[in-house]
């Protein structure tokens, strides 16, 4: 007798929790800044880590030598 498998939806979200896998270029570190920096990106709201990222790529890209 052939036996199937039954999907349940608790048992799919659990599969999907937690932060989507990243295309591996970004490296994990711990740094610190003045409070002032870090109070002005987060007024700026949700995403202000990745605004800080870019801010700091493009000041990297404009002093390249």
């Amino acid at each position: 007798m052939a036996s199937s498998v039954v999907s349940h939806p608790q048992a799919e979200l659990a599969r999907r929790r937690g932060r989507p896998a990243g295309g591996g270029s970004k490296v994990s570190t711990t740094i610190r800044f003045d409070a002032e920096i870090v109070d002005a990106f987060k007024a700026t709201g949700e995403g202000w880590q990745t605004r800080m990222n870019d801010a700091l790529k493009e000041w990297l890209r404009t002093r390249q030598v």
